[in-house]
């Protein structure tokens, strides 16, 4: 079993695994975007993707970049956002120097929402998204093929 650590350490949520060869390292990124767009809310997210650009350069890590939306709109409208936010910040980590077969982009909705959505505050903080980082690209995999059956059931739902 798998023990799971969660701290803040300067404003950065950050979760490790216990077990290092589980490791799983989520750093939210604070990347955050203008409502019902795939468009940076300030000029700041772009340097929390250089600075996390840097951090994964000359590494052996993979990278699943996570979209995440609010509650407005419909699910499947929300899942396609939240993939455009996605890639739209892995590709700026691919231009940054990222190996781009180290890295994965996925959408995942309105799922997955850390705050409150029925607050102002809260709906404009789940427009975000959110990295996990891998030792191995066997990790990455298996964390991907749970995360597929989540974003099957979101569509399977709307329909």
């Amino acid at each position: 079993m798998r023990k799971l650590v969660l701290t803040t350490i300067t404003g950065l949520l950050t979760t490790m695994a216990l077990d290092a060869s589980e490791c799983i390292i989520m750093k939210d990124l604070n990347v955050q975007f203008k409502n019902d767009s795939a468009i940076y809310e300030t000029a700041d997210e772009l340097t929390e993707i250089k600075e996390f650009a840097e951090f994964l350069k000359d590494t052996d890590l993979f990278v699943l970049i996570e979209g995440h939306t609010n509650h407005y709109a419909k699910a499947t409208y929300n899942l396609e956002l939240s993939t455009k936010r996605a890639e739209k910040v892995k590709d700026e980590l691919i231009s940054l120097g990222v190996k781009p077969n180290n890295i994965k982009a996925m959408g995942f909705g309105e799922s997955t929402p850390l705050y409150d959505n029925q607050t102002v505050d809260g709906t404009e903080k789940n427009r975000r998204v959110v990295a996990e980082v891998f030792n191995t690209k066997d990790e990455l995999n298996k964390y991907l093929i749970n995360a597929e059956e989540r974003i099957f059931s979101i569509k399977f739902l709307e329909q």
